[in-house]
């Protein structure tokens, strides 16, 4: 596809702002507290690495916000979507499976692409200190899209 300014100069559309054939995820952030009203996203306790315990197994309290930006190809089909909180071994502690996708709004101009949000709260228990991530997935085959967020927890110092 192609796309032809008023200068007349022709050029990639997915070299354009805001023109993408390919899914890929604009952003992907650790949390708190995650939500999405009316087409925005609101975190509570944002963009953090590290979570600190008093002792294990430890409760944290963890979300995570994703925006997905979906080619105007890809807009009216839904993919899935894979999160997993895993430690640095690999093991799985929590899994979510659902789907994604934007409908194709018509007041966008044709080859547009959209961005499709997800918030997903995911309160987990950890065995110990050490490193982990949310590791998401989204779409299959060769169209898949991988992120991983890492962090850590680590036993918090209590005051002599």
């Amino acid at each position: 596809m192609f796309v032809v300014p008023l200068n007349g100069r022709r050029f990639p559309a997915e070299r354009r702002p805001g023109y993408h054939e390919r899914m890929q995820i604009d952003y992907a952030v650790i949390a708190d507290y995650a939500e999405i009203v009316a087409g925005k996203l609101y975190l509570m306790g944002g963009g953090w690495d590290t979570s600190h315990a008093t002792s294990f197994p430890a409760h944290v309290r963890l979300a995570v916000g994703v925006g997905v930006r979906v080619g105007w190809s890809e807009t009216v089909r839904h993919v899935p979507v894979h999160i997993t909180v895993e430690d640095d071994d690999g093991r799985s502690f929590v899994r979510l499976d659902g789907m994604i996708g934007a409908d194709r709004v018509d007041s966008l101009p044709p080859g547009a692409s959209q961005l499709a949000q997800l918030a997903a709260n995911l309160p987990t228990n950890v065995p110990a200190a050490g490193g982990y991530r949310v590791h998401i997935t989204i779409g299959e085959g060769e169209d898949m899209v991988v992120q991983d967020l890492p962090f850590r927890v680590v036993l918090r110092e209590t005051p002599a």
